[in-house]
């Protein structure tokens, strides 16, 4: 993961929870190389370790994002890992960060087309800085297949997610978790969760960005809404691990 910079628009549409996951299917069936198991990618705001288990690849990479995809055993079955970092407004309390999660959450799921089944919210400074953990399942009614660039079906959407305060520079958040979709709901996400959460943590040298609340002209920030995106292509090694250390 590569971010030098992330000049946000609006600051609710870096919360999109792993959307790249509603067109992780049809990316997979491209060959590409996998990611080594645990894998260290590093920047001046994150360290990231990539999941320890399953064939991963790179299914999107850029200034603010590093996600990773791999297919499941079952037709139209993908899980994500991914880690996001989004502009923060200023906040009172934990109980407005947590409203502002919800809002962000909210607000990447337009209800033509998802419906919420569960969700989940609660504050946590486990880490030392305000976090909040976020388990949902949304149903996507109209979801792209990995057969079809038209046929859509009914597929369920589960996240265990993590928002955090980044705690030494201020006006950042980032987000990291793990999400699968299917067609039923799986019982280990939780736990393969946890180890991919577990494993991104804050940068030990940390640069202080310039974070502004409305991108300048020319700097639109690349955005992906939940609703079916083609994934883009993985960056090439060089440029993905242009930080690496491991």
């Amino acid at each position: 993961m590569h971010v030098s910079g992330f000049p946000m628009k609006k600051y609710a549409r870096m919360f999109a929870l792993l959307s790249v996951v509603s067109a992780a299917t049809p990316a997979l069936s491209h060959a590409q190389t996998l990611v080594p198991a645990g894998k260290m990618f590093a920047n001046a705001f994150l360290d990231v370790r990539a999941p320890l288990t399953g064939d991963w690849m790179i299914a999107k990479s850029s200034q603010a994002e590093l996600a990773f995809a791999r297919a499941g055993d079952a037709l139209n079955e993908s899980f994500i890992a991914q880690v996001s970092l989004f502009a923060l407004p200023d906040f009172k309390g934990k109980d407005e960060f947590e409203a502002l999660v919800k809002q962000g959450v909210q607000a990447d799921s337009p209800t033509e087309r998802f419906k919420p089944v569960s969700a989940d919210f609660e504050y946590t400074e486990q880490r030392g800085y305000p976090c909040v953990k976020y388990v949902g399942v949304t149903e996507d009614m109209k979801a792209k297949t990995s057969t079809s660039a038209t046929e859509t079906v009914k597929l369920m959407l589960q996240f265990n997610s993590l928002y955090c305060q980044h705690p030494t520079v201020p006006g950042v958040g980032f987000m990291v978790g793990m999400s699968h979709r299917g067609d039923a709901v799986i019982e280990d996400l939780a736990k393969d969760a946890e180890v991919f959460i577990a494993g991104v943590q804050v940068a030990k040298r940390t640069a202080k960005p310039v974070v502004q609340t409305e991108a300048p002209a020319g700097m639109q920030p690349e955005v992906i809404p939940q609703t079916q995106p083609e994934v883009q292509p993985a960056a090439p090694a060089e440029e993905v691990e242009e930080e690496v250390r491991g």
